[in-house]
């Protein structure tokens, strides 16, 4: 724990809602809720450290309250700081030090069972619960009459106190480096940095909404049917697939599961046939409005010239890689190639550093390549990675049968499919989709033939990888009968539910256990998923190349904070992907911080994986143009 219970400030507001004003509304996501005129401030609950927590039904008495705290040595938690953390550094200029989140650790500690509530996670500790009426009878009154304050206040003041009881059971056994990895999440959020260029961002916009056509064109359905539940199902079942079902926590009545958040909907995005993924495409194109477009998005953060809040959740995912959030993802916008310039660069173009600054940015070379080479002991491939040779041009050699410095640029670019995507399984039906939908580039389209060819080809030739689908397979067998111990040379441990990581955290599989039909399955947030070895590689390569971008974005943190400053300037991370750290720099720093940057990302853990080959490469710009 990097600090006292006696020195954290856990706190909780309650603010105005109503039925056109409110976080479920598509116009309005955090940080435009927040900043909108409406917003106003109902009540907050505050505990010092260990002192017994005060309401406040006047928000200026909070405030003040507040602003007399030393928050250079006071840290703020909340459950979603993220929120209560924007209010005060927006609306009242309070920027802690430090930010601890108990939803972020409740994600990271027990993501596959609480979907991160605090209710849930308090009954989970046995430490109380929250009250479940205090909010309703406040929505649509931007002055609430005294009986319902009462009731609103205790009820904030309870939450509170829950949150501090969490924080302090988290934070006991909570990895210190996770912690600050939680704090550069939330500041990127609470305390930005970033502008918007709004001309890029209008013509960013305008490509959408071409896309969005575009789209709905390709899943060759009338966008009226895409919309249709009854009609979007029967389409379903002509394409032979069963539409899936949820039960509404409203009615208690089964319906389709075909709303954009819904895990059921989004696995239909990666379904092997072609024809399935298209109109799951085209059911996302034609749900969403221009208001609900990243660009709209961009638009909106940027309005009079605010900053662009960075929000991404932490433990977005099982593996522990963070997500998008904010109705804005931020973690996949379209790649820039200054060679084939396209119009969906503006989404990246129109995101700029402030005046005097530039972006530097670094992204890890194939790192889940490297790591699947380097776990499963394909030491031929980790040798060409470590020699820097073109894995990608070597696996088309192999191909199509031809020296390597006779391969072309097509031929070089299936070969990069190959080893990016045949790495955990994937079968020649599915391969056969990702080139003809170009997820991961340019549409190819070859026969099943061919792709059977490509298929076994690398199965072949990377025995070792494919011997590791058969170890995880192995291990889900073990992990489902009750048994522990430990694989991969010692560096994971596993348990009848978990497989422990280097560095403190876990993958977690709740009731495991193989069905009657012989395949693995395991139960995450009162759902039953699939589990098989392939899969269970894929977890935990990315699991680990969450955990070297997590400890690079800290060293670059270490580096950026040693630079001296003037008082208008910034040295901050400001964004990252799955595989990439940017870093908001002032112009002068801009070779140096590359250079250090490189350096950090081609270092291996500092204490796993000493040989693992990695790589990166990086450039800066006045705007997110890499």
């Amino acid at each position: 724990m990097l600090h006292s219970p006696n020195h954290i400030v856990t706190l909780d507001a309650e603010t105005f809602y109503s039925v056109d004003f409110s976080l479920t509304k598509p116009a309005y996501n955090t940080s435009a809720y927040i900043r909108d005129p409406q917003f106003k401030e109902h009540c907050w609950a505050i505990k010092v450290g260990t002192k017994k927590t005060k309401g406040f039904k006047k928000p200026q008495d909070a405030i003040k309250f507040l602003q007399d705290i030393n928050w250079d040595v006071y840290a703020l938690n909340a459950h979603n700081t993220a929120f209560d953390g924007f209010i005060l550094a927006h609306w009242h200029g309070i920027v802690p030090h430090f930010y601890y989140d108990t939803l972020s650790m409740t994600r990271g500690l027990h993501n596959e069972v609480s979907r991160a509530k605090l209710d849930t996670i308090a009954k989970f500790y046995q430490i109380g619960q929250k009250s479940a009426t205090y909010l309703a009878p406040t929505k649509g009154l931007r002055d609430l009459p005294p009986h319902i304050m009462d009731g609103l206040l205790e009820g904030c003041v309870i939450d509170t106190d829950l949150c501090f009881e969490v924080m302090k059971k988290q934070t006991e056994i909570y990895p210190q480096h996770e912690l600050e990895l939680i704090d550069m999440t939330i500041r990127m959020f609470c305390d930005p940095v970033l502008e918007i260029n709004e001309p890029l961002a209008r013509l960013a916009l305008a490509e959408e909404m071409m896309e969005r056509r575009a789209t709905i064109i390709k899943s060759k359905h009338d966008e009226k049917d895409l919309m249709s539940n009854p009609k979007f199902a029967e389409v379903l079942k002509s394409y032979g697939v069963e539409p899936p079902t949820k039960i509404s926590n409203k009615t208690g009545l089964e319906n389709f599961a075909f709303a954009q958040t819904d895990p059921e909907f989004l696995e239909l995005l990666d379904h092997e046939d072609i024809r399935v993924v298209r109109l799951a495409q085209g059911r996302l194109a034609a749900k969403s409005t221009q208001a609900e477009t990243r660009a709209a998005r961009l638009l909106q953060a940027g309005e009079n010239g605010m900053k662009l809040p960075v929000g991404y959740n932490y433990f977005g995912a099982k593996t522990g890689r963070w997500s998008g959030t904010n109705k804005l993802n931020l973690q996949n916008l379209p790649r820039v190639n200054p060679y084939e310039p396209k119009p969906s660069d503006g989404l990246r173009r129109s995101i700029v550093a402030p005046k005097g600054h530039v972006l530097v940015v670094v992204d890890s070379a194939q790192i889940e390549a490297r790591l699947i080479a380097w776990l499963a002991g394909q030491k031929d491939i980790v040798g060409l990675f470590a020699n820097n040779e073109d894995v990608y041009k070597h696996m088309a050699a192999q191909i199509y049968n031809k020296p390597v410095d006779l391969v072309t640029k097509d031929e070089r670019f299936i070969g990069k499919i190959a080893v990016l995507g045949l790495g955990y399984g994937m079968g020649p039906k599915k391969f056969q989709t990702t080139l003809a939908l170009g997820m991961m580039g340019p549409p190819v389209q070859l026969t099943l033939a061919e792709c059977k060819k490509i298929v076994n080809l690398y199965r072949g030739r990377n025995h070792m990888i494919k011997a590791a689908w058969d170890t995880c397979g192995q291990i889900l067998e073990m992990m489902a009968s009750g048994r522990e111990g430990s694989f991969f040379d010692g560096l994971l441990e596993f348990d009848q539910m978990s497989i422990w990581l280097p560095n403190g955290m876990a993958l977690h599989y709740p009731g495991l256990h193989k069905d009657e039909t012989g395949n693995f399955r395991y139960k995450a947030n009162d759902m039953w998923k699939k589990i098989y070895g392939g899969l269970l590689l894929e977890n935990i390569i990315q699991a680990l190349a969450r955990i070297v971008i997590g400890e690079q974005m800290l060293l670059t943190k270490k580096h950026l904070d040693k630079i001296k400053l003037k008082k208008t300037e910034v040295a901050r991370v400001v964004l990252m992907t799955h595989d990439e750290i940017v870093s908001c720099v002032p112009e002068r720093f801009a070779d140096a911080t590359e250079k250090a940057a490189l350096k950090i990302m081609r270092t291996p853990p500092h204490n796993w994986g000493a040989d693992i080959p990695l790589d990166a490469e990086g450039g800066y710009d006045v705007c997110y143009s890499k």
